[in-house]
């Protein structure tokens, strides 16, 4: 399972954050973070247990799970 972090997104020393749009490993977004996903992406299986925004779009191919409290706002 993927960790979303700061670490795995970040563009080099650009100041602009980056995500896949297609992603081959699942997703989870830890309690007590944050997370911005810009879409349109698509993940096999996302694990949402603290908060995510997403923009555009998010496809999830297998299984999506939002634990008690985790929140997706979709965006756009």
């Amino acid at each position: 399972m993927k960790y979303v972090t700061s670490s795995t997104i970040l563009a080099g020393d650009t100041g602009l954050a980056e995500n896949l749009t297609s992603y081959t490993t699942d997703v989870l977004v830890k309690s007590g973070n944050s997370t911005v996903i810009a879409g349109a992406v698509t993940i096999p299986n996302l694990t949402v247990n603290g908060n995510l925004a997403v923009t555009t779009q998010l496809n999830v191919t297998t299984d999506l799970d939002i634990g008690a409290s985790g929140t997706i706002n979709i965006i756009g």
